[in-house]
């Protein structure tokens, strides 16, 4: 592992440059609504290969504008989950999720319910996916990106939990980033800013071990049995430092 995250100046680690963690993960900093209005039809991702192949989750973009007219088709919306989870509920969480279970994933405390909102497959290789078709189930696949892309397996979800299209293979053809060290911080709170079904915009807020606090939006896409995170079309995006978690849900391990 390299250097930990820690500042010696004072300085939210989730906004320093060291976060800005290449291709895959943290936020989309543009308005919800400007984001779905671009996301992009959901087409086919092939299904993984090797050690890689049985899991898959959910994430944020910032697609090509181009496909800004292409509202998500209605057999992307009704698609099953991969591995059967049920969809449930699709009211929209306004209170911390009932019942959430807690696992460490290297050091960040990491949401679980592999029979409800999943994941419902964990791969040897760490890669954790299959997510229930809710609002709920995207709240858990977001988290569960987030903590995958910090914690060293950012190839694993370019190549396996990314929406498929030109900015996942520009991501697939670049260099690996290295790692970013040990995270020191944990989940706080979320807000969902939109959710339609096919598509979700969460927000996630931390609370890092110098007592400040960040920010980071996730934005995601039902795609081939489950939530898929959307990579921006810059390449990289970068959390935000914010005063406290007022307006965000109190959800959190630790």
């Amino acid at each position: 592992m390299t250097e930990p995250l820690e500042s010696t100046t004072g300085q939210n680690p989730l906004t320093r440059p060291r976060f800005i963690i290449p291709a895959v993960i943290v936020a989309v900093l543009i308005i919800a609504a400007i984001v779905l209005a671009i996301i992009p039809k959901g087409g086919g991702t092939a299904a993984p290969e090797g050690t890689g192949p049985t899991d898959s989750v959910a994430t944020a973009s910032t697609p090509n504008p181009a496909s800004t007219a292409a509202p998500a088709s209605a057999s992307a919306q009704s698609e099953a989950s991969i591995c059967g989870l049920p969809a449930g509920t699709q009211t929209t969480p306004v209170t911390t999720p009932e019942g959430t279970k807690w696992e460490l994933v290297g050091k960040i405390a990491t949401p679980t319910s592999p029979k409800k909102y999943g994941p419902g497959r964990t791969g040897s290789n760490g890669l954790r996916s299959c997510f229930a078709h809710s609002p709920t189930g995207a709240l858990y696949a977001g988290m569960n990106m987030v903590v995958l892309s910090s914690t060293g397996h950012s190839n694993l979800v370019t190549k396996y939990l990314t929406v498929d299209g030109p900015e996942r293979d520009k991501l697939l053809a670049a260099p690996g980033s290295a790692s970013i060290g040990d995270p020191d911080f944990q989940l706080a709170g979320f807000r969902i800013s939109d959710y339609s079904g096919s598509r979700a915009v969460i927000d996630y807020g931390f609370k890092v071990s110098n007592g400040t606090f960040g920010s980071i939006p996730v934005a995601m896409q039902w795609q081939d049995g489950d939530w898929k995170f959307i990579p921006p079309a810059s390449g990289q995006n970068e959390g935000r430092q914010i005063s406290d978690l007022n307006g965000f849900i109190p959800w959190t391990g630790v």
